[in-house]
């Protein structure tokens, strides 16, 4: 048993299926007129009361909330990829900056995309306030929701098997949508205020847009009730039959209904599930093993960086002593180099180089053992290594995060681990590209005292 409920700006449509597997099995439709358009805090707690009354044991199962074209935003995006699973993780870098949301708030899924079309994909997004909120509303009337859907996937799950492989579907659930299914998939979408169907033109302008390439030979499915200026114009169209006992207007908390059993046709379209704070912890344990990948990236750089230093160094070391015997021959060629006075000139040329060795950090304890401990001064956390260098006894690391209270964290953390004879200074920060992102620089050296022993 599945409820699924589909909320609009007046109503609130649900839909019992006893039995998922058919769509043909024997349902209940309930409905729930608003008071104000979008708030349905108190109508969720009069629909929970009146599912109770028609469920046999009282017992509310889980339910599917679809939202309205008017709540979610409908992008097609030509990705580099094409296989569906590798475009669900990149496609939302696709969206950030190109809706009128906060990148952090995006929630997004892609609707399953067409073989005629591999590169093209459907994204359908939502402010993840909104999602939370519709969520929290119905849990809190007693109604669990199990999975946040859109009226486009709906509309998908209601017509699945009723419809050809390649057709136009025309919903007005709420709104008009407009979805070219090819091959198993969607091929392109549109989406309208309902308003907009009193002057029909831009309508059928997309529709005639969508059915281009095929003409008047590609089927219109009509699912719902269509207005009359825009079915007027389609005469060709076949409406997809809904079960007697269920209403058109319901058809969008229908398809909610059979979401569940149409998660493969679907691709998995959700916008918010019960496994969301399982993928969030998965998603923090990912920026916490891309923090550990840059640092011993950055290590290696560092050791290599530093190998060649020492080498550079030595050449000059050998430079300085060829230079001295060279200058010696000349002054005195008779003498050799164990004379005593010039065994002391170049002892102090010599010492010279160590104590400038010294304070270039070639004394320092090896780039591996510093990286070392700086990784576990990492504090638990929302923050990320970007960049770790080692320059002798000095360790620069430059991070960023979204609490500045991690910085100091790490900073702290860092001059426990060395001890001492270090001092890690944060050297400065700056407002990141995304918004609320702190970039850090900490510099961990050797006190002078520690680099003069």
């Amino acid at each position: 048993m599945t409820i699924g409920i589909a909320v609009t700006s007046d109503q609130l449509l649900a839909v019992v299926l006893y039995d998922t597997a058919s769509s043909s099995s024997q349902s209940v439709a309930v409905s729930v007129r608003c008071q104000n358009p979008f708030e349905w805090k108190e109508e969720a707690v009069t629909l929970a009361d009146r599912l109770r009354e028609i469920i046999p044991d009282g017992v509310l199962p889980g339910a599917v909330i679809t939202l309205p074209p008017a709540m979610t935003y409908l992008r097609p995006l030509k990705l580099p990829v094409t296989d569906f699973r590798r475009a669900r993780l990149i496609h939302l870098g696709e969206l950030e900056g190109n809706l009128p949301i906060e990148d952090e708030e995006i929630l997004s899924d892609l609707l399953p995309s067409s073989s005629a079309t591999p590169d093209t994909f459907m994204a359908v997004a939502a402010k993840r306030p909104l999602v939370e909120k519709t969520a929290e509303i119905f849990q809190n009337a007693g109604i669990r929701v199990d999975m946040v859907i859109t009226d486009h996937a709906a509309l998908l799950a209601a017509t699945l098997g009723e419809i050809p492989e390649d057709a136009l579907l025309i919903s007005a659930f709420s709104d008009i949508i407009l979805l070219r299914v090819s091959n198993g998939g969607v091929r392109a979408a549109r989406q309208f205020p309902i308003a907009m169907a009193d002057a029909p033109m831009d309508i059928l302008a997309a529709i005639d847009e969508l059915t281009r390439d095929k003409g008047a030979a590609l089927p219109l499915i009509v699912a719902g009730e269509l207005p009359a200026s825009i079915a007027k114009d389609l005469s060709e169209h076949v409406t997809i039959p809904l079960p007697e006992w269920i209403p058109p207007s319901h058809f969008a908390a229908f398809g909610a209904a059979l979401a569940p059993s149409s998660q493969k046709a679907l691709g998995g379209f959700s916008l918010r599930t019960s496994a969301e704070a399982a993928a969030d912890k998965a998603r923090e344990g990912r920026k916490i093993k891309i923090a550990a990948i840059a640092a011993a990236t950055a290590a290696v750089f560092a050791i290599i960086t530093l190998q060649f230093f020492v080498w550079v160094t030595g050449k000059k070391l050998a430079k300085v002593r060829n230079q001295i015997r060279s200058e010696f021959s000349q002054i005195a060629p008779d003498v050799t180099l164990r004379d005593a006075t010039l065994e002391n000139q170049i002892h102090e040329k010599i010492t010279s180089l160590n104590h400038l060795q010294k304070d270039l950090g070639i004394n320092a304890p090896p780039p591996a053992d510093l990286l070392a401990l700086a990784s576990s001064s990492l504090p638990q956390g929302d923050i990320a290594v970007r960049e770790a260098s080692v320059e002798g006894g000095r360790v620069r690391i430059a991070g960023e995060t979204g609490n500045s209270r991690l910085v100091e964290s790490f900073r702290e953390g860092l001059s426990k681990s060395f001890g001492p004879g270090y001092t890690a200074t944060l050297q400065g920060t700056e407002a990141g590209a995304k918004r609320g992102a702190i970039k850090f620089t900490i510099l961990v050296e050797q006190k002078e005292d520690s680099r003069a022993s």
